[in-house]
């Protein structure tokens, strides 16, 4: 940031009134020279992918309305460039599909017919069919732009021996190619088909004068070999290739799996998937749930992998023409820079002449659309080459291109630069502190995105961080505070230069955890599957740390029509963004360190003015919302982990005449509101008070013994306002009648906009079982309030009421099945195991799974027990169990099958592989929770469990022993248990 030479004298004396004041470090903020005014209208968008339920979203309705959300993608990310809209339609001989453009049934996913590029994308795997051993499949690469052909890449892991090459073509053969090799050891990611400087090695041209060409060359080493074409010695319409094979001797080295084809210019064209199916979150179930969210727009993102122009035109037909939804914002392709995506990578001439005939077709249908492009997969300007190896980068080379188009026929057809930002990636342990270092390289790579816009397109355009987030990796980091923290210092790097005409849209509305290089599991999300056995304001979801980070930046920092100041820390720790409109300043505070940092923010302004009168310059309302380990953190690094605490920012006043000290706790984030816009304070501006709002609310348990403890969490604001106290009471509380507790914040004073507080509440021992509610009441200037009724359970003890099963009378006492999935290898059997007391026999059930090839999910046998009439009122099961399975990968599962579910996603829970010990475990039916892609239940009714199902998942061989299965219930005469447990056998 260049800073003016007033606004550094300013710097100077306000570092030495610092100094005098404390001995903590400064935040300067020049609030002399404002710049790029701040617009949020239509800043906040939530990607509603169609991989999650319909009952997923509107789970989240409250979420994302009292988040600001009022921009919506689908169909997806990746998924957009596999998504064929319209289910009615047709395909011509080459794999095109043409969409109807009056009628339509539910959208489907196709994959390429033309693979060239390996496929391997969070468990979609496929071979390229340049090395497949199938000569009826093919790569097909098409020349998007003479100057650019297509051609191949193969990368191994490491040097190889070659000395002789095999290719069989299609029917579109060149006259002739090139044969190149990498000459240095590793090519720099993203890799030589994107490598900035030309390292390839011509071995030699090689003629083609038949159906298979075999060329045989002296014997070179290499890790990255090429092939690569001449437009002249083209067909028209591209070069098709059958196989490829590369030997080392008599070796073929493309007959195994160990190296990754990347083939660019790949034609579109494509086949319906049919291991992924009936997806409900189809276009017109999108639209009728953003209806009922205020003020809501679609952003859709056209297939430009492999679809077509024509069906993208036909999709703006249908919806504006037809439908009457006068959808402005439409995105071309996604991240096409990258292999991972249908069809990818494609160079940026390539991307640039699809975007262009994507643009002419869309706009001749409604030329109001707001078109996206590239929606380009880094923040890293520099760092991808346009493809031709020259030097040029990629991202300038698509806008001098479209820049180029516009100035020659006289039209717009790029209205929002498009891009994404994940800049921490990590093949260890993940650390905060390296990954909030990672976020700074945000805003000069953006700075350069700046000029380029500047020097390549004529007036400004809007800028869409249409996906962000900090990795793309899965790692408990992600799901702490920390990670608050690194998507706000995200957002805020954009929008101090691109606030007052930006968009984004944070990664991910919903996403499940997975697991990570550091072996522990998390995702990237604002949402996570409640915990089981809670109660939470969202329903079947939880805030995540994530959500926190991008609330405080865009309720709490950004203001319309503040612009954005220069500022500085004196601090390394700390990263210090601003915005301000007379004397009203914001200032987000990030700390990149593990250790609270201490700072005051001084202004140039008061710095001249020399103000010491209260009301005026720095003696004047100051509030500090905080976020950090006090607040929110994440406890386990499992997929069971949870939150705890798990609040969202917590608002305190400070006094600037008596300290204007402000902590920033470790790796935290801190957001300063001076003088702020306060309304209800007096009796004129009461009746305008704004009415809190709680925008988060857990309890711990919602179903406690007497003797437990309530454990409730809530945050609430008042816009432009102060909460002024809060209490929690609960009626039919024994002989008491009722019971009100006051609400304290985590600060201990109601001070702020916005407060979080956690309320303990001990049940009496004597307290009787009965259904109960918590009210949470908030209130606010004005005299506002805000009401919240939380439903919750004291049940009796459980005991164990009834033997279901205990294996003691031989196999044909059991009532079970087997269910293994699939047409193959996949069996599970059973055999029981006579015993002595007290534990009697058992049973174990041997398993064998084959995965299917073309099964995206992990396949499974299971046990499936018939149940007696008992279970229908009981309230659980306790169980022994002992398994072992031979892959790392594989996990096992129990599944209540249940009549209140009609999509298969089924009540499960997983239990562990023990590796042939015996343990055993409880499951109560009100806390269990469905596996998550379905219609979301709120809780299993046992009157409606069918089965139970002891399942195994993944391929591999193992067992699942069980034993003692018995009912629980509340009341009753109890049937003990054996004590303790069987030992290995």
């Amino acid at each position: 940031m260049n800073i003016s030479p007033l606004f550094a004298g300013a710097l100077s004396v306000l570092a030495g009134v610092g100094t005098a004041l404390a001995a903590q470090n400064a935040v300067i903020v020049d609030d002399l020279h404002p710049g790029v005014v701040i617009d949020k209208q239509n800043m906040m968008a939530a990607d509603l992918a169609i991989w999650n339920p319909p009952s997923r979203y509107y789970d989240m309705t409250s979420a994302l309305v009292d988040g600001g959300y009022t921009l919506f993608r689908f169909p997806n990310g990746s998924l957009s460039n596999d998504y064929h809209w319209n289910g009615i339609g047709s395909y011509d001989s080459t794999g095109l599909w043409t969409a109807d453009t009056t009628k339509w049934a539910r959208g489907f996913l196709g994959e390429t017919i033309y693979r060239g590029t390996t496929k391997d994308n969070y468990g979609f795997v496929r071979r390229s069919h340049l090395a497949d051993g199938k000569k009826e499949t093919m790569w097909w690469g098409e020349i998007l732009d003479p100057v650019d052909p297509p051609w191949i890449v193969v990368e191994f892991p490491e040097k190889m021996n070659l000395d002789s090459l095999q290719i069989d073509w299609g029917e579109l053969r060149p006259k002739a190619f090139e044969f190149a090799y990498w000459t240095t050891d590793y090519a720099e990611y993203p890799g030589v088909h994107q490598a900035l400087e030309n390292k390839l090695k011509t071995e030699s041209v090689v003629r083609v004068n038949s159906e298979t060409t075999k060329y045989k060359f002296k014997q070179l080493r290499t890790r990255y070999v090429a092939i690569r074409f001449k437009t002249p010695d083209l067909p028209s319409k591209g070069v098709q290739i059958r196989e490829m094979k590369l030997f080392s001797g008599e070796s073929d080295l493309l007959e195994g799996n160990n190296y990754k084809f990347y083939a660019m210019s790949t034609r579109n064209g494509d086949k319906a998937r049919t291991d992924w199916t009936d997806i409900k979150w189809d276009f017109e179930a999108f639209m009728e749930y953003i209806k009922t969210l205020p003020n809501a727009q679609a952003v859709i993102c056209v297939n430009a992998g492999t679809g077509t122009s024509k069906e993208a035109a036909a999709w703006v037909r249908y919806a504006n023409k037809v439908k009457g939804y006068n959808i402005k914002q439409w995105q071309i392709g996604n991240e096409l820079d990258g292999e991972w995506e249908e069809s990818g990578p494609i160079s940026a001439r390539h991307y640039a002449a699809r975007y262009l005939e994507y643009a002419r077709a869309m706009k001749a249908v409604d030329s109001t659309i707001v078109l996206h492009g590239p929606l380009f997969s880094t923040h890293k300007m520099q760092q991808k080459g346009a493809g031709l190896l020259d030097g040029k980068y990629w991202m300038e080379e698509f806008l001098r291109i479209v820049g180029e188009a516009e100035k020659k026929d006289g039209k717009r057809y790029l209205d929002v630069v498009d891009l994404h930002n994940y800049p921490y990636w990590t093949p260890n342990e993940p650390k905060p502190a390296e990954m909030l270092k990672a976020m700074l390289d945000v805003g000069p790579n953006m700075d350069t995105l700046d000029v380029w816009m500047k020097r390549h397109l004529e007036g400004e355009r809007r800028v869409f961080l249409s996906e962000f987030s900090t990795c793309v990796q899965g790692f408990s980091l992600l799901m702490d505070y920390p990670q608050a923290t690194a998507v706000a210092s995200i957002f805020a790097q954009h929008a101090m230069r691109f606030g007052n005409r930006l968009q984004v849209l944070p990664w991910d509305a919903f996403g499940n955890l997975f697991k990570g290089p550091d072996d522990t599991w998390g995702t990237i999300s604002m949402t996570a599957l409640l915990k089981e056995g809670s109660w939470n304001y969202w329903k079947s979801l939880e805030p995540t740390a994530e959500y926190y980070g991008l609330y405080m930046t865009y309720k709490q920092f950004l203001e319309d029509g503040f612009a954005v100041l220069p500022v500085s820390s004196t601090s390394p720790d700390v990263e210090a963004y601003a915005i301000g409109k007379g004397d009203s300043v914001r200032v987000m505070l990030v700390n990149l360190s593990e250790v609270p940092q201490v700072v005051q923010v001084d202004r140039a302004s008061v710095a001249a003015t020399g103000s010491t009168e209260v009301g005026k310059g720095d003696l004047v309302r100051t509030e500090v919302d905080i976020f950090g380990a006090e607040q929110f953190k994440w406890v386990g690094t499992r997929q069971d982990a949870f939150p705890y605490p798990k609040m969202g920012p917590s608002g305190r006043r400070i006094n600037p005449s008596k300290s204007k000290d402000i902590t920033i706790p470790a790796f935290g984030l801190a957001v300063v509101r001076i003088n702020p816009k306060v309304v209800g304070l007096d009796k004129a501006t009461k009746e305008d008070a704004a009415t809190p709002q709680i925008i988060a609310a857990s309890l711990e348990k919602k179903v406690l013994l007497a003797g437990d403890t309530i454990d409730l969490f809530v945050t609430a604001v008042q816009e432009n306002g102060q909460l002024t106290n809060g209490s929690v009471s609960v009626g039919n509380w024994g002989k008491r009648g009722m019971i009100e507790v006051a609400a304290v914040p985590d600060d201990g004073k109601w001070n702020a906009s916005i407060e979080s507080f956690n309320v303990k509440i001990p049940i009496p021992p004597e307290m009787y079982s009965a259904p109960r509610e918590l009210r949470v009441a908030v209130r606010g200037l004005g005299g506002k309030v805000a009401v919240l009724d939380i439903p919750f359970r004291v049940r009796g003890a459980y005991r164990t009421t009834m033997v279901m099963q205990n294996f003691d009378n031989g196999l044909d006492a059991v009532d079970w099945y087997p269910v293994a999935n699939g047409d193959n290898s996949t069996t599970i059997g059973a055999k029981v195991f006579n015993g002595a007391p007290p534990h009697g026999g058992f049973i174990r059930h041997d398993f064998q799974i084959e995965q299917p090839p073309a099964q995206s999910w992990p396949n499974f046998a299971g046990a499936y027990y018939v149940i007696p009439e008992e279970v229908h009122n009981s309230v659980g099961i306790v169980f022994d169990y002992a398994t072992n399975h031979n892959n790392p990968d594989g996990y096992f599962e129990v599944q209540i099958a249940s009549s209140q579910v009609e999509d298969y996603d089924e009540f499960m829970v997983r239990f562990k592989n023990t590796r042939g010990s015996w343990v055993r475990d409880t499951l109560i039916w009100e806390n269990m929770k469905q596996e998550g892609w379905g219609k979301t239940i709120p809780q299993l009714d046992p009157k409606k469990i069918k089965n139970f199902a002891f399942r195994a998942r993944h391929s591999g061989m193992g067992y699942i022993s069980l034993d003692n299965i018995y009912l629980l219930g509340e009341d009753g005469e109890e049937i003990p248990m054996p004590r303790g447990l069987r030992r290995l056998r």
